[in-house]
């Protein structure tokens, strides 16, 4: 150990030793980016009850608290980046010889080029992308729910129709077995009855099985099913944009999740090359050897000359040009979504809204019309079997319609980031 003949009293090596400690003062936290999205201007809410029940699910679902959990990992992150990098070192020796010698040292080592500070920008991005992350997660969470809800409705009345083809089919085989016998219909009519009943009762157990497949994927999702099913409304909210689609689609969470992760590799960068510092430790020891005061002080400095440290700053380099391309064909694929879904889904809510107005009705007057003409031996047997499944198969055909609506309804609601807001939810981040 250097002795120096330097003589200091020792309040003053305490003073000095507290001034080299308080050197790295702490870093002001820099705000959380937490600028409000501009919202669409939806002309329809959700109903009360599908709100609430799905209110009630999100609350205590898996996959919203392990969103929490991730967004609170990195507000930790924040926090533990934002302390000092190096803690002193306190140091305490005593040697008894024929020369007795005893010394206390106190050493700090200095963050020259702010290493703290550039760790915290990297940690204060990686939150904002926490936050734009919890945000996907919770919405992605609506729509698997509302999805699971329209795929069981569906399915349950496609079933259900399923069923009602099967009891016509089972009448129409049964009148056509007593015609048969009292020689109104000949034996070609007859085979042609039962085939068309062997079919509905296949078309109703594949109905069934698509119906239990539907009703476990809602009980998979909600976790905790609810005791009664909400209904969901015939209306979605209308497939419409804003003015300025680039600047919205920009605003959205999956872009802002982008942007502050690429906002994050830039301070990546400053991170690297503020590591590439030689950072000084600084020592003030005091003691005594016999009855003389012995006072001293060390400068110690890292020669970075084996490892520069320069090439982890041109990886973090190559790293930030690789994410501000891939956020540049984000935002490409992202607009091209948007459009292609908004377009899908007014086509579809279209087709939906016309079937409504004449579809629905002339079903039903069709099943009743040509059941009293075959019965009263208006229609032969062949004409009545295909326009009865014709009836059959529009009806179908206008449920799957309704679900694709309903489904296309809430891929965009999801893509322009409005789900919650159509069902007016309030998540918390706890």
């Amino acid at each position: 150990m250097s002795r120096s003949t330097c003589m200091f009293s020792f309040k003053k090596l305490l003073a000095v030793s507290t001034l080299v400690v308080c050197i790295v003062s702490p870093l002001s936290a820099q705000s959380e980016n937490n600028k409000p999205q501009k919202k669409l201007m939806l002309d329809s809410i959700a109903p009360a009850a599908l709100r609430q029940t799905l209110q009630t699910a999100i609350e205590h679902h898996p996959r919203k608290r392990a969103a929490e959990a991730a967004l609170n990992a990195s507000r930790a992150a924040v926090r533990a980046a934002d302390n000092a990098l190096y803690n002193p070192e306190l140091e305490i020796d005593s040697e008894k010889t024929d020369i007795n010698t005893s010394y206390i040292q106190l050493s700090q080592t200095i963050d020259m080029g702010d290493q703290r500070g550039s760790r915290t920008s990297v940690a204060q991005f990686e939150l904002a992308k926490a936050s734009a992350d919890y945000q996907i997660a919770i919405q992605t969470l609506s729509h698997k729910l509302l999805t699971a809800i329209a795929g069981k409705r569906t399915r349950d009345e496609q079933a259900t129709l399923a069923g009602r083809a099967l009891e016509l089919m089972q009448e129409f085989t049964d009148i056509a077995e007593q015609r048969f016998q009292a020689g109104d219909l000949n034996q070609v009519e007859l085979d042609l009855a039962r085939l068309a009943y062997s079919e509905a009762l296949m078309t109703h157990a594949q109905a069934l099985s698509d119906a239990a497949a539907a009703r476990e994927n809602l009980r998979a999702i909600f976790v905790k099913q609810p005791d009664r099913l909400p209904a969901l409304p015939d209306e979605l909210p209308s497939a419409k944009l804003p003015v300025d689609t680039d600047k919205y689609i920009r605003n959205l969470p999956v872009m802002r999740a982008l942007e502050a992760e690429v906002a994050a590799s830039r301070q990546l960068v400053e991170l690297r090359k503020s590591e590439r510092s030689w950072d000084p430790t600084i020592a003030l020891r005091g003691g005594k050897e016999d009855r003389e005061t012995l006072l001293g002080a060390t400068l110690s400095i890292p020669l970075n000359i084996r490892n520069t440290y320069r090439a982890e700053v041109e990886e973090a380099q190559q790293t930030l040009i690789s994410r501000e391309q891939l956020a540049q064909q984000m935002f490409l694929q992202q607009r091209a979504g948007v459009l292609a879904t908004t377009e899908r889904y007014r086509l579809l809510q279209q087709a939906w809204a016309n079937w409504k107005k004449t579809g629905r009705v002339s079903v039903n007057r069709q099943l009743n019309l040509i059941k009293k003409l075959w019965r009263a031996g208006d229609m032969s047997t062949t004409e009545y079997l295909v326009q009865l499944k014709q009836a059959l198969d529009t009806q179908s055909a206008g449920y799957e319609l309704r679900g694709q609506a309903w489904l296309a309804g809430f891929d965009w609601l999801l893509v322009t980031a409005s789900i919650n807001d159509w069902l007016q939810l309030t998540v918390e981040e706890n």
